[in-house]
């Protein structure tokens, strides 16, 4: 998401707050406090202020949602004090005091818990690895764990938006392609053994590269500030 996004999240839900109150100040609300955030969190790089905005507003909007008749001044009384938030921010991505570099989850000062959760870069490399080998036992398996993989792969902070869509490819897009091209064209002119496992190989050398790729190419010096 980008700020222009981040605020208009913010004044939907602002405006839901209004509406379920009865005043007009839910709007005001949420745009002072993601405004401070932002101005508190002004030594992050640009991206990163802007996704830590969003996500917050994102947490919001979804708090509200789920409390129709709730208070978003209580909502943003447990997401936490906002300059806590933008300083707890600045210290995990390495850009203030006490920093610890590879953080990268957006911090909720009042409840202690981030609005959404990151997973490690080992399980991002490891899944597309198993619906790879554990999709020739069970198709349905592999293509969950294919979708278990994109998933957890673009909600990762370690990796920049363009790796990751080249990851995807790679491990995820290209394997499927090559299947479904195999399933069209070779395997109605029965195949021999030769070219069959050919073909397989073919697949585990692509998404095992791509998850080498992947593994390589990820930050976890820069972790809270790549999305």
């Amino acid at each position: 998401m980008n700020t222009k996004k981040s605020q208009s999240v913010g004044n939907s839900a602002g405006n839901n707050a209004g509406n379920s109150t009865g005043n007009s100040t839910g709007s005001e609300l949420v745009r002072d406090y993601l405004a401070t955030v932002e101005r508190e969190a002004s030594a992050l790089p640009a991206e990163r202020r802007q996704e830590l905005v969003a996500d917050l507003a994102e947490h919001i909007e979804i708090a509200l949602a789920e409390r129709p008749g709730g208070s978003e001044r209580e909502i943003l009384r447990e997401l936490g004090d906002p300059r806590t938030i933008a300083a707890t921010a600045l210290q995990e991505s390495g850009f203030g005091p006490g920093a610890v570099p590879g953080a990268g989850a957006v911090p909720g000062a009042g409840a202690g818990e981030a609005p959404g959760r990151r997973s490690p870069a080992w399980l991002v490399v490891l899944l597309p690895v198993l619906a790879f080998g554990l999709g020739y036992l069970w198709v349905p398996l592999g293509f969950a764990l294919k979708v278990a993989g994109a998933v957890v792969l673009f909600r990762s902070p370690y990796w920049t938006k363009s790796q990751k869509w080249t990851g995807f490819g790679l491990t995820a897009l290209a394997p499927s392609l090559m299947n479904v091209a195999w399933f069209l064209f070779s395997y109605p002119n029965d195949p021999s053994q030769t070219e069959y496992w050919t073909a397989i190989v073919a697949v585990a050398v692509v998404t095992v590269a791509g998850a080498g790729w992947l593994w390589r190419v990820r930050s976890d010096a820069n972790a809270g500030q790549r999305q």
